[in-house]
């Protein structure tokens, strides 16, 4: 009798609301993100503009994510952060195409990213404190795998319609976001405060110690240089003469790459957690390579090389930060410290576009200068998370 394999064999049907959840965070992200630059574009916003603008949507969610931390840990209320989350998103990315003017957009961009924050560190949070090492590993890794499916899907398409009309990646991601409201009602066992079932206390001075610092700075730095080439090699690239589509489908194809990875580091991590710093160690040093052969590589096949590198560093990079930070953080404030990783994320994602076009405009749209000088931001968060996996392994 042949057995039947079945996803419910491997996956609660929480855990596969979760998937939902992210896969659809996500896509709505990504979809009205990656290519913004070339929807601003056709408005009218110039390249400063164009910084500030996307710069808003990651301080919106700069401020929201420890907000929402600390508000699931006081609280415990998971499943309707979650509800409130896809909710304004998909509200924010609805009314988009009918905002007109720079400050107005900007405030909108502000509010999709408040919104949008709320479930990843939430979503996170329900995985890693999982006591069983291997189910937490797998879940995170196929958590991780659905954000890269997601991400494929999303640039595939939001490539094809950029090249017709921007605004449909706005009408498309609002109504997908809006349509899972339903399941996130089913989520059962997820609300209630750590701290009091487990008897832990609230350490309201932990984020502030200095060994924190080192943790979170060179999260800062990596995001802040891969903010800035993210957001703007696609007008690299359209200068090059490439259509917007195949664009999409670069961006898209490059992260099913990273697919394969996620397991293998989740295994890794499952066997022999000291691996873990030298894993991140390992995602900081692969960053650096895209900033320094993008400038060359964007003929034929070769320009998806320097971004299938980046969503490969992406894979060791978050997979061991996530896990690193799920022990070294008070159980009783989880979510809080995902919640300041994704700040960390969003601080970079603020700071990045903006420096980004300052440096191009300054530099007179010299890309090659542009990119080689951020890639010295993430040799200096090499270097930081270096010196903090030595007081790591002291400590």
């Amino acid at each position: 009798m042949k057995k039947s394999y079945s996803l419910f064999r491997f996956f609660s049907p929480q855990f596969l609301i979760l998937m939902l959840v992210a896969f659809v965070a996500n896509f709505t992200y990504i979809s009205t993100s990656i290519l913004f630059a070339l929807f601003a574009k056709k408005i009218g916003l110039n390249v400063t503009e164009t910084g500030i603008v996307i710069a808003a949507l990651t301080l919106g969610a700069l401020i929201g994510g420890p907000i929402w931390g600390k508000f699931v840990d006081r609280t415990g209320k998971r499943k309707f952060t979650i509800l409130i989350s896809m909710i304004g998103q998909g509200v924010f990315c609805l009314i988009t195409p009918f905002i007109s003017g720079f400050f107005p957009l900007l405030m909108v961009r502000f509010g999709f990213g408040w919104f949008w924050v709320a479930q990843t560190p939430i979503v996170n949070e329900i995985i890693i404190k999982k006591r069983n090492i291997e189910a937490r590993n797998r879940e995170l890794s196929w958590i991780n795998i659905i954000r890269g499916v997601s991400y494929s899907f999303a640039m595939l398409i939001s490539g094809y319609f950029s090249d017709f009309d921007p605004t449909w990646n706005f009408y498309l991601a609002g109504f997908v976001s809006l349509a899972i409201i339903y399941p996130i009602f089913l989520l059962k066992k997820v609300d209630g405060l750590r701290s009091q079932k487990e008897g832990l206390k609230i350490d309201n001075r932990w984020i502030l110690r200095r060994k924190n610092f080192l943790f979170y700075l060179p999260i800062f730095l990596r995001s802040t240089a891969v903010n800035g080439l993210s957001f703007f090699i696609p007008l690299f690239w359209k200068e090059k003469g490439l259509s917007a589509a195949f664009i999409g489908m670069v961006l898209g194809v490059s992260n099913f790459i990273q697919l394969m990875f996620f397991p293998i580091v989740g295994k890794t991590c499952s066997r022999k957690t000291k691996n873990i710093p030298t894993i991140i160690q390992f995602g900081y040093a692969l960053t650096m390579i895209p900033f320094i052969v993008a400038p060359y590589l964007y003929r034929g096949t070769s320009v998806f090389i320097p971004q299938s590198v980046l969503s490969i560093s992406w894979v060791f990079f978050y997979i061991g930060s996530t896990l690193l930070l799920g022990e070294i953080a008070p159980h009783s404030q989880r979510t809080e410290a995902l919640g300041w990783m994704e700040t960390a994320f969003n601080l970079g994602g603020t700071i990045g576009p903006i420096a980004f076009s300052l440096v191009l405009a300054e530099s007179s749209n010299n890309y090659l200068l542009s990119f080689l000088s951020f890639s010295l931001l993430v040799f200096s968060a090499l270097i930081i998370f270096s010196s903090y996996e030595r007081r790591y392994h002291k400590s």
